[in-house]
């Protein structure tokens, strides 16, 4: 991955166009509409604002949400198969619904199941044609036929599992992540009253994807914004409002997830064993790795097509020209002089991986997408093999890349891996999106997403954050380019990738892990307390956090907690919700 700092015009060269055709909508759908809404924020102060969706019980909730602080991006509603809405007692056309309650104000969404989507699909195509729309389903197989679709593939959807009780083990989440990536899907809609929803928020984000929580109570929702969840939904304005009041310290809800660049360089050599080793030691959620192919089809890690300038070997000896025994005779360069290692395999990385509780990012640099790597050598191909060996790696490690066919061939050979698209997308016409897109812009860009099945991966440090709200709503949630320092810190980024991540090793992660505290009524009176915290290497320490009272009852209190990391970038973070017992 590039340095953000110095974006070049190669850089730029090497961004790639997808194969993009926008196809056509039945001229019968003679309504069409295609404005792009501006996404309204929940309110809070945290870095990244959550979406508030709004499941209204009648057509005059819609009408009053739009008075509230906090205000929906988003409204779900529930056609029939005739596509009429009923709430409340009254009953309109999907149309009017949207006509009269939702256009140009939200985001509409639409809950669907197996009786109702194929006329929802006909409605589209034939009578309503809205680009920006979304829906809502229980069964993967309504969200493939939506996406396989060749005009409803533009809705954005939504995976409801919140009837899946959350394990305490995330990696049990995997199989419905992997299954909505292959369904084009990017949103996990579930239970916030489930007692593992921080756990679920947490792995959901890693994966780069979007948690929505549904809640039925203002605790439940402070729960779901506190887990980390990008989104609530609810039936209730106001609950979603109080709680999203509690927020008022700038910060994270959860912490910052770190990938360590090409490992922890800063004592052994970039794409190493030992770097990658480094990366669980030192605290770093994720580890951001190069891979190349070798003319025997081995899969190594290496930055550059060239091996040379990062190992021993001549200049201009191509990984994808020569075999792999002639590139192991070669040393990566040790600046150290500690380390005597050569290019790791990619079978070896995944051993090392497999102790630790990293997520690997996979870069697919091989050869730079070249016909070589792509025809001759079957690189993706190849690869799922490779991945096929390690079940247990499944749910560890996603993908991304700059290049066309590598994207595709993804979505061909490994459909359930996420797959991130680094830097500034092209448009199809070769020109780049500004860093300030317009709302045709983003309308435009998020088709392109959703086309290919695609993921945000960018730094937009730049961006406004109404356009970083208005893509976190629809399902993409904000990753970076590589930073050289910890001033990620700063921003609202879900995954920051960095060449410093052992300088936030022992930063606050988590605040009071054990997620029930007990405390006088003097330091309930006072709003402060020495509370145990993580920091990101696993380290237990005891810091002083504000105390916000979200509910009592008797000795029984509700409580989040907010504690404000000093040091060269600081930044606040938030525990989840807390169960306090008074002494």
């Amino acid at each position: 991955m590039k340095k953000f700092q110095c974006i070049s015009v190669a850089a730029a060269a090497v961004a790639f166009v997808f194969a993009f055709n926008v196809l056509p909508v039945s001229a019968e759908a003679n309504a069409s509409y295609e404005q792009v809404v501006s996404v309204q924020r929940a309110g809070t102060e945290l870095k990244l604002d959550p979406t508030f969706i709004l499941e209204p019980e009648s057509f005059t909730d819609i009408r009053n949400a739009g008075g509230q602080t906090s205000r929906p991006a988003v409204v779900i509603v529930q056609p029939d198969a005739q596509m009429n809405v009923s709430l409340g007692g009254e009953t309109k056309t999907l149309g009017d619904a949207f006509d009269d309650e939702l256009k140009g104000i939200y985001i509409p969404a639409v809950r669907l199941d197996a009786s109702t989507v194929d006329a929802f699909i006909d409605w589209m195509t034939d009578t309503y044609y809205v680009s920006d729309i979304m829906a809502v389903s229980d069964d993967i197989e309504v969200i493939e036929k939506l996406y396989a679709d060749e005009v409803c593939y533009i809705v954005n959807t939504v995976y409801d599992l919140t009837s899946v009780e959350i394990g305490a083990d995330r990696y049990a989440l995997w199989p419905y992540i992997g299954e909505a990536n292959a369904a084009g899907c990017n949103i996990l809609l579930l239970d916030a009253s489930d007692e593992n929803i921080g756990v679920a928020a947490e792995y959901v984000a890693a994966m780069s994807k979007v948690c929505w929580a549904s809640a039925s109570s203002v605790e439940e929702a402070v729960s779901a914004i506190a887990a980390g969840c990008y989104g609530v939904v609810s039936a209730s304005a106001e609950d979603v409002a109080e709680a999203a009041a509690l927020f008022t310290e700038d910060g994270f809800a959860r912490a910052q997830f770190v990938s360590a660049h090409r490992g922890i360089t800063a004592c052994a050599n970039e794409n190493s064993l030992t770097a990658i080793a480094a990366a669980a030691n030192e605290g770093a959620t994720h580890v951001e790795v190069d891979v190349q192919v070798t003319a025997d089809g081995q899969f190594i890690l290496c930055h550059d097509s060239d091996a040379s300038p990062a190992s021993t070997a001549p200049a201009g000896t191509w990984c994808a020209v020569n075999p792999s025994r002639i590139l192991f005779n070669y040393k990566l360069d040790d600046y150290s002089e500690l380390y005597d290692e050569t290019f790791p395999t990619l079978e070896e990385v995944i051993e090392v991986i497999l102790q630790t509780d990293l997520i690997m990012m996979l870069e697919l640099k091989l050869d730079n997408g070249s016909s070589t790597a792509v025809d001759s050598l079957k690189a993706i191909e190849n690869l799922e093999k490779v991945m096929a060996q390690y079940p247990e790696m499944e749910g560890h490690w996603f993908a991304i890349t700059f290049f066309a066919p590598y994207a595709r061939q993804m979505r061909e050979f490994m459909p359930e891996i996420p797959v991130g698209f680094i830097g500034y997308a092209n448009a199809d016409n070769g020109e780049r999106w500004s860093s300030q897109p317009s709302q045709t812009e983003i309308a435009s860009k998020i088709e392109f997403l959703r086309q290919n099945n695609v993921l945000l991966d960018e730094t937009m440090s730049s961006t406004p954050e109404s356009v970083k709200q208005a893509y976190l709503a629809r399902g993409y949630v904000q990753n970076s380019w590589t930073y050289s320092d910890t001033s990620h810190l700063l921003r609202g980024l879900n995954i920051a990738t960095t060449d410093a991540a052992e300088e936030v090793s022992m930063l606050v992660k988590e605040v009071c892990p054990a997620g029930t505290l007990s405390l006088t009524e003097a330091q309930l009176s006072a709003g402060v307390a020495e509370v145990p915290c993580l920091t990101y290497c696993g380290w237990q320490v005891e810091r002083e956090c504000e105390i916000i009272e979200v509910s009592r009852s008797g000795n029984d209190v509700l409580v989040l907690l907010y504690y404000q990391e000093g040091g060269t970038n600081p930044y606040g973070i938030y525990s989840n919700l807390i169960s306090v017992t008074v002494e």
